[in-house]
């Protein structure tokens, strides 16, 4: 039973100051729930207790709690689950005090499944305190009744109190846990320990970082995921833009069908349309069965179209017009088929400077550019370059059966001053070779000297002038065809009627290769566009 505050004003006083007193002498989370815990059941009578914090490097949610019998300890443990459907996700978003009935709470626990055998399924009176670093919701105090007992409103103003002293415990342990993370506090030949937590595969979100930048994408993810909306995914290469899409996927009501992928650089240009719309038994020589193409394999899920920027010029207005219409015919067939394919695009070009070069279609980037997100590069985002370097190591070590426990602190700290131009994909290829190479002890073998090396390495190959490389001497093109010859190329388009690429596009006829023939029509001021024929 709660009991609305009927004390006098000294008993308030006390309350608060011995309150005070426990909680900011906390040495962790632990210790600041029970410290809390204990005084708001033998001042109130609360049957339930948690302190909730958000853990960004998992996207979990880390509920401390305690629950009574009358004034007696029922049961103290940590439950962890995902963020982005618990009630301190909703108050992150909405920043306010969260009350829920009994009403409320039947309808929360038939969302979510996970919170089964814990405290929460037995509560019939909850409410939640929004612990606030200025706009950052950074913790939760929920306190809560296993009777039918609502809060009484001065028993809510002296919870509001609690609840600050409580921000101002929690913020203390949580910013010397950070500065504990930080590799430039420890003094070279000291060692961290690994946490030994490994996100799973199988949760929604799977982005490591507690950085601003990572997240400002969660809040943009969360906004569109559940739309159906596409999204053009902007950043350089090695920056996890494949993982972004697989997290918006996952958090999309197409969840339940697995995400299509299709790399737009490795398939060749004259394959890709045959990829994204299949064809029919004897479309070409050798199509010998129908073959179900992308569309149709993401149908009612998502396709993920990874580097859309190096989209042939030719096929772009035949992706534009399935967006448009949403049906796509199969390559030798005259069936119309009708496809539900949410579309996220991801590049590492710009593709408005593409558009302004005529090799990218004005139409289709505007079609594609609903919803942007830019994705930072590593050296963007050097707080979460610890997180990922442990991340990283653990699983690499548990992929090749070593046992890694710690990494010296002093190739941390250079980790986080390194530029990083390959990005996430050069971290974790770095730490695999560590990996493999540490063949005793717990200790990951990495070096400073051994991070040095690879950064003089960088910019050697960036200082390094072109003309002093070393190039292999290739064979002659086929035909070759002067600069100026503008004639020629003029001709060679109107027969092929404006197509670049392709058995038939003007690069095979001269005999070019599809990107040289588009800087010559470039540096020539020539539009491929101007010679296509109405019916392409």
């Amino acid at each position: 039973m709660i009991e609305s505050f009927s004390n006098d004003e000294a008993s308030y006083s006390h309350f608060l100051v011995d309150l005070t007193d426990n909680i900011l002498s906390a040495k962790n989370l632990p210790n600041l729930l029970q410290n809390t815990a204990n005084r708001l059941n033998d001042f109130f009578n609360m049957d339930f207790v948690a302190i909730e914090v958000p853990h960004f490097p998992s996207c979990n949610l880390h509920a401390y709690y305690v629950t009574y019998e009358g004034h007696r300890i029922d049961r103290c443990d940590c439950d962890i689950q995902p963020l982005h459907p618990s009630l301190l996700h909703e108050i992150m978003q909405k920043r306010e005090t969260l009350m829920l009935n009994e009403t409320k709470l039947v309808s929360y626990k038939k969302q979510l499944q996970h919170i089964k055998q814990t405290p929460i399924e037995k509560l019939l009176c909850l409410l939640d305190f929004p612990l606030m670093s200025g706009d950052e919701v950074i913790g939760v105090l929920a306190v809560g009744s296993f009777t039918q007992d609502s809060f009484a409103q001065e028993t809510i103003d002296v919870l509001e109190k609690v609840a600050l002293r409580i921000f101002l415990a929690l913020n203390a342990i949580l910013s010397k846990d950070h500065a504990l993370d930080t590799p430039a506090s420890f003094n070279s030949g000291q060692t961290i320990t690994l946490d030994t937590y490994i996100p799973a595969s199988s949760e929604l979100y799977n982005l490591i970082g507690q950085s601003k930048a990572i997240k400002d994408i969660l809040r943009q993810i969360e906004i569109v995921a559940d739309r159906d909306a596409t999204v053009l995914l902007l950043g350089e290469t090695g920056t996890g833009k494949g993982l972004i899409a697989q997290t918006i996927h996952n958090l999309s009501r197409r969840k339940d069908r697995q995400m299509v992928r299709m790399n737009c650089t490795a398939i060749p240009s004259d394959l890709m349309e045959n990829e994204l719309f299949g064809h029919e038994k004897g479309a070409f020589t050798g199509a010998q069965t129908r073959a179900i193409g992308h569309f149709e394999q993401a149908n009612h899920s998502t396709l993920f179209l990874d580097e859309i920027g190096d989209m042939p010029l030719e096929l772009q207005p035949k992706l534009l017009s399935v967006l448009q219409e949403k049906q796509i015919r199969r390559l030798g067939g005259t069936e119309i088929i009708p496809v539900d394919v949410r579309i996220i695009a991801a590049t590492n070009s710009d593709l408005l400077a593409k558009v302004n070069e005529k090799t990218f279609r004005s139409d289709l980037y505007y079609r594609l550019n609903v919803f942007p997100i830019t994705v930072p590069p590593l050296r963007e985002r050097v707080a979460d370059i610890p997180l990922l370097a442990k991340f990283f190591t653990l699983k690499c070590a548990k992929k090749i059966g070593r046992e890694i426990t710690e990494i010296p602190a002093d190739s941390l700290a250079m980790m986080s001053r390194m530029p990083w131009y390959g990005n996430i994909r050069e971290l974790e290829n770095v730490i695999e070779r560590a990996v493999i190479l540490t063949n005793e002890g717990h200790v990951l073998n990495l070096t400073p000297d051994d991070l040095q090396n690879l950064e003089s390495q960088h910019q050697s190959e960036i200082i390094r002038p072109v003309q002093h490389a070393s190039m292999p001497v290739s064979k002659p093109e086929p035909k070759t065809l002067p600069e100026t010859d503008r004639e020629t190329l003029i001709a060679a388009l109107e027969a092929c009627g404006g197509v670049i690429g392709g058995k038939h596009g003007t690069a095979a006829k001269l005999g070019l290769k599809r990107t040289t023939l588009l800087a010559r029509l470039k540096k020539l001021g020539i539009d491929p566009e101007d010679y296509r024929h109405p019916a392409t």
